[in-house]
């Protein structure tokens, strides 16, 4: 049968119409959720989770938000401008301080195990050779704590040090460029530093378990009116991971974008971080083995008088959207 060129014409326009319609209604179903991040490539999960679409396939419209700092995302967290922020459980410590209570971690993306460290130039053969040398690490941030963590494994302190302020970003910057004897640094600027051979990793996150966690944080406004949505964000990071893990490649150039790196880069950072799954986010949630790391974090800001109070970290993870 020859079908008519107007009627065919028609049918090609109505069935135009119709997936029109249908994907203006499927939007229109899906839940607003605002999140804050920063590019760091313990966040591969997310931004593989956007890209391969699985936030929408959850039910969500997600509005991501770019921040230049982990820290930088928990005030408009706070002011319930974001629904949640993918952060670093250091940085909810510090806001704790003056908001007890105030925001929660309700998943644990991954944990640092090499993507933070201490890069010294070739000069400093190892750790200990540090002493007298200028070192520049951020104060009063994590970073701070993995130095003296190290010094302390060395029998030194930061009095056999010349300690400069100087975030992670910069100070890689200045010891590739060789303005610098040492670094307290995180990726891209270990790889770079290394892979240039301006520098070597003498100690890393890779020997402090957990201290370095990154994580999802929700204000009690997201707690107490999006749990449903949160929930769904989760099952879509989860999905990400999923993906990651049977296909690395594939996920490092989906994400390369966003971490402003070329994916054979991203890909070579993978294995400094350890990622974990809704079933290892249960089991280091609830052993309590997340709370003890952050406790330590907790004492060491009260000690340096970053932090007022001691926080108390032993209700500040909540398993219970993962479940």
């Amino acid at each position: 049968m020859i079908t008519h060129p107007v009627r065919k014409l028609r049918h090609l326009v109505h069935a135009a119409l119709l997936v029109a319609f249908t994907a203006s209604l499927n939007a229109a179903d899906l839940k607003p959720y605002k999140v804050g991040f920063n590019s760091w490539v313990g966040y591969i999960t997310f931004f593989v989770a956007s890209e391969k679409g699985y936030f929408k396939e959850e039910g969500l419209d997600v509005k991501a938000k770019s921040f230049s700092s982990p820290g930088d995302s928990l005030l408009p967290l706070l002011a319930g401008d974001l629904d949640a922020a993918l952060t670093t459980a250091d940085s909810v410590i510090t806001v704790l301080d003056k908001a007890p209570g105030q925001v929660k971690v309700v998943y644990l993306t991954d944990t640092s195990a090499g993507a933070d460290a201490i890069v010294a130039t070739k000069a400093i053969p190892d750790l200990k050779a540090i002493k007298g040398h200028s070192v520049a690490a951020t104060l009063g941030q994590c970073n701070q704590l993995l130095l003296d963590k190290a010094l302390e494994s060395v029998g030194l302190t930061e009095k056999d040090i010349q300690l400069k302020n100087m975030n992670a970003d910069d100070s890689g910057a200045a010891l590739v460029a060789g303005k610098l004897d040492v670094a307290v640094t995180w990726e891209p600027w270990i790889t770079k530093a290394t892979g240039e051979n301006k520098g070597h990793v003498v100690f890393s996150s890779a020997q402090t378990p957990n201290l370095i966690l990154d994580v999802l944080a929700i204000g009690n406004k997201t707690a107490s009116k999006k749990f449903a949505e949160t929930r769904a964000f989760i099952k879509g990071l989860n999905r990400g991971y999923e993906f990651l893990k049977q296909h690395p490649a594939e996920a490092s150039a989906l994400a390369a974008k966003s971490l402003d790196q070329k994916p054979d880069e991203v890909e070579a950072m993978l294995p400094k971080v350890v990622f974990y799954s809704a079933k290892k986010n249960i089991e280091v949630i609830e052993s309590g083995a997340a709370a003890k790391a952050s406790k330590e974090v907790a004492q060491f800001f009260k000690d340096k008088k970053i932090s007022d109070t001691l926080v108390d970290v032993t209700k500040l993870y909540d398993a219970s959207y993962l479940k």
